[in-house]
């Protein structure tokens, strides 16, 4: 479990922070987690009922005031001449009444004191779809092995959108019924050096945070399992990355991502990406998946 403290907002906003307790997250936020002390309940102060009273005393009496202005300067209904027709009401002149001009531009949020930048995640750019064989899914020369219970997808379905030529199959979990309960997927595509990535470990590191962010609910901060680790794969270098996400609100305590990148060789303009998500602490998921990653194949 992750220690207490200031951690990026779940939700995914930019220079926002939210505190982790140990169990929950905090209700409040702040964009300055290295100033801001944990948050606590606050008691309410004393005097603040004496000062509502007075409040009151003098809002009635104001009400008081008007209603003598009004009856005897004739502005009462029913009493002496009406009240004229406002009739700038439609052409106010004010500045803060000009609905017609457009806002100032909302100020960027601070930066992020913990080193980290917030960046959406990217689009690649790059468009390919690789013929199929069966048993295997393969992106452009990077294959696996389809593990028994796991089911083809039509190409370049529930894929990043840091990746292109995206194969995927997934095994379902169902509830006894036909609602799914909980999805497993294996998949691999590439990832374009056009886009800009040419590094293992940054485009690991990257494909990951984009994944658990935008297709995992994060309630609790990750636990990273492997920070990096190198591999061979048919003789290219790879790297491997292993996150642990807890979940207290869904079907399912947790889940294991993995990411593995591959260097496709000097002729290649891409880097082959394979990923994948598992139950915690499964063994029969466990077994299905480590398969996969040992059956990664370039060539």
């Amino acid at each position: 479990m992750a220690a207490e403290g200031w951690y990026p907002d779940p939700s995914g906003v930019r220079g926002r922070y939210r505190y982790w307790d140990g169990s929950t997250w905090s209700d409040g936020t702040t964009t300055d987690p290295a100033q801001a002390p944990p948050p606590t309940a606050k008691a309410p102060k004393p005097g603040n009922r004496g000062w509502l009273v007075a409040l009151g005393v003098l809002a009635l009496v104001t009400v008081i005031a008007v209603v003598l202005l009004l009856a005897t300067s004739g502005g009462l209904p029913g009493r002496g001449t009406p009240v004229k027709e406002d009739s700038n009401s439609d052409t106010p002149t004010v500045t803060g009444w000009d609905e017609s001009s457009t806002p100032s531009t909302t100020p960027p949020p601070p930066p992020d004191t913990s080193g980290g930048v917030w960046v959406d995640c990217p689009q690649s750019t790059g468009m390919a779809d690789t013929r199929q064989t069966p048993g295997r899914l393969t992106a452009g020369g990077f294959s696996f092995a389809v593990q028994p219970q796991y089911v083809v997808l039509p190409s370049n379905m529930n894929g990043l959108s840091i990746a292109y030529d995206a194969q995927v199959a997934d095994r379902r979990v169902f509830n006894g019924g036909r609602d799914t309960l909980y999805v497993s997927t294996t998949a691999i595509g590439r990832v374009a050096i056009a886009d800009g990535f040419v590094n293992l470990s940054t485009t690991a590191q990257r494909a990951m945070e984009c994944w658990s962010m935008t297709q995992h609910p994060v309630e609790a901060p990750v636990e990273v399992l492997i920070a990096g680790e190198p591999m061979t794969i048919s003789g290219h270098a790879a790297w491997h990355i292993r996150w642990h996400i807890t979940y207290t609100r869904e079907p399912i305590v947790g889940e294991i991502l993995d990411i593995v990148t591959v260097d496709m060789g000097a002729q290649a303009d891409y880097l082959g990406l394979f990923w994948c998500c598992r139950p915690y602490n499964d063994p029969d998921f466990d077994a299905a998946i480590n398969a996969a990653i040992a059956s990664l194949a370039v060539g």
